[in-house]
């Protein structure tokens, strides 16, 4: 059986959780969070990165539920619940697969061949193009002591 396909965005997942154990441990972090809408209705399933604008700052994402809420980690020694002092850039990414997917019922069967399924090996970014990149999303945060709010309102158009 061939190995399993890795997605763009889960192998970028990979690649950051297989880089917490590196770095400074113990970061001093504050809660980022938020809601993401979409022409004004819950942006569901998209990621939000953070580009810190400082080279000492940490990247930090998230990825929004069914109600468009997000809680950002950073990743520095462990994935950390919030992220570091600072100035971030703030990008998105929808990244869906291309093809059709299985079922949770298909995936357990023991006749499993992911081959017949291509949505599990190619997927398409659907975010507004603007908002793909942290220099033409037009949203920057400033993260302080304490709790932050950021709520994001992007539009299609």
């Amino acid at each position: 059986m061939k190995p399993f396909p890795l997605s763009p965005l889960l192998f970028i997942v990979v690649c950051l959780l297989a880089l917490a154990g590196c770095g400074p441990r113990g970061l001093d972090v504050h809660a980022v969070e938020g809601i993401v809408t979409l022409d004004g209705e819950p942006y569901v399933g998209v990621t939000v990165l953070l580009h810190p604008t400082d080279p000492s700052g940490h990247m930090g994402f998230a990825n929004t539920d069914e109600r468009g809420h997000y809680r950002i980690s950073a990743i520095g020694g462990a994935v950390q619940g919030g992220t570091t002092l600072g100035t971030y850039r703030v990008a998105f990414s929808h990244l869906v697969p291309d093809g059709r997917v299985p079922t949770p019922e298909e995936e357990v069967a023991p006749n499993f061949n992911p081959a017949r399924f291509p949505g599990l090996e190619r997927t398409r970014e659907i975010a507004p193009r603007r908002y793909q990149s942290p220099d033409t999303s037009g949203f920057e945060i400033i993260v302080e002591r304490g709790r932050n709010v950021h709520n994001f309102d992007l539009s299609s158009q």
